[in-house]
């Protein structure tokens, strides 16, 4: 089950794959920027280095993020209590 899933994954288009990452840099940038604006940093203060850090950081944490729902949704659709 697992290789049938790993290689239906494998065969979705570069494409799709291409638009997932752009959207999810796209969230992780929005979220950088309102992180720094509570923060009260300005952005033309840090550097690339840095700026390329904080959002990798906010991707990750939604990539966390959409797995941790993921992993609730299909427990509800088997019908287990997460609790």
């Amino acid at each position: 089950m697992a290789e049938n899933l790993i290689s239906q994954i494998k065969e979705i288009p570069e494409k799709s794959k291409e638009k997932l990452r752009l959207r999810l840099r796209e969230k992780a940038i929005m979220r950088t920027r309102a992180r720094l604006i509570e923060s009260r940093v300005d952005i033309d203060e840090l550097s690339d280095e840095e700026l390329e850090i904080i959002i990798k950081d906010e991707e990750d944490k939604l990539l966390d993020e959409y797995k941790t729902k993921g992993i609730i949704a299909l427990l509800a659709l088997l019908g287990i209590s997460w609790i």
